[in-house]
């Protein structure tokens, strides 16, 4: 009976005593910033984006302090749109027409419906962002409707190699409307047709370039009659929340 006794008293001391470690402020501000720790040598080492949300036992923007010990969790998610738009924005200048050099330079970026001017490396996680060229002519390179030093399909090709290097990413090619705002040479957007649409009758292939298949003719399409106003390709990148 005196050692059930004994042991029963034991056990309640260590018990106490295991809720006190558990409980001890120090203890929390050690996991909390060995938790740091490490996120910060992934983000060294080049192996995580510096833009992140913490996650705190499911608790998203919680402090590393509030974690349980007992099995609790911190998770950082971590956010690579602003990366996968600066790779984007390169790529679709590296392939574009650089005779002049206009073309390349007229690239931009919107974000949420806004231009944006910042540096792309602050764009906010979680935002939908806009790639597109702002030239009257940009939709003619894109769909191969002109001929120039570079393939057609310009926004479609960067669209694959953006998502190879940033699969967490959604990435789309789509036709936007810009409603405001100049284009790279000074004009209003968006850009009004002045005439009837031209089918340009041009093939290319990677084997032959462009070929022409025909004399040019006019569309019979409506949204290329004189007075519409154009469709501008452009590469839309959004992720999730969650990462």
């Amino acid at each position: 009976m005196a050692r059930a006794r004994m042991a029963d008293t034991i056990r309640e001391q260590i018990n106490l005593a295991t809720r006190n470690v558990l409980a001890s402020q120090s203890l929390h501000d050690l996991v909390a910033q060995e938790c740091r720790d490490l996120r910060d040598a992934q983000i060294r080492a080049g192996a995580a984006s510096p833009v992140f949300s913490t996650f705190v036992d499911g608790r998203m923007n919680d402090a590393e302090e509030h974690v349980r010990l007992d099995n609790g969790i911190v998770s950082y998610v971590f956010s690579y749109l602003a990366q996968g738009v600066a790779f984007a924005l390169e790529e679709c200048q590296k392939r574009s027409p650089a005779r002049t050099g206009a073309f390349r330079k007229a690239w931009a970026v919107r974000v949420n419906g806004r231009w944006w001017t910042r540096d792309t490396t602050v764009i906010p996680k979680g935002s939908i962002v806009e790639i597109v060229n702002t030239m009257p002519y940009a939709r003619k390179i894109d769909t191969g409707g002109q001929i120039t030093s570079v393939p057609p399909g310009i926004v479609e090709a960067v669209r694959q190699a953006t998502y190879r290097q940033f699969p967490t990413l959604t990435i789309a090619r789509k036709f936007i409307n810009l409603t405001d705002g100049q284009d790279a040479r000074g004009g209003h957007l968006p850009y009004v047709l002045k005439a009837q649409g031209i089918e340009s009758g041009l093939t290319w292939s990677k084997a032959d370039g462009f070929e022409r298949l025909r004399k040019p003719r006019r569309s019979n399409r409506k949204d290329r009659a004189a007075g519409q106003v154009m469709t501008y390709p452009a590469l839309v990148l959004t992720e999730s929340e969650n990462g």
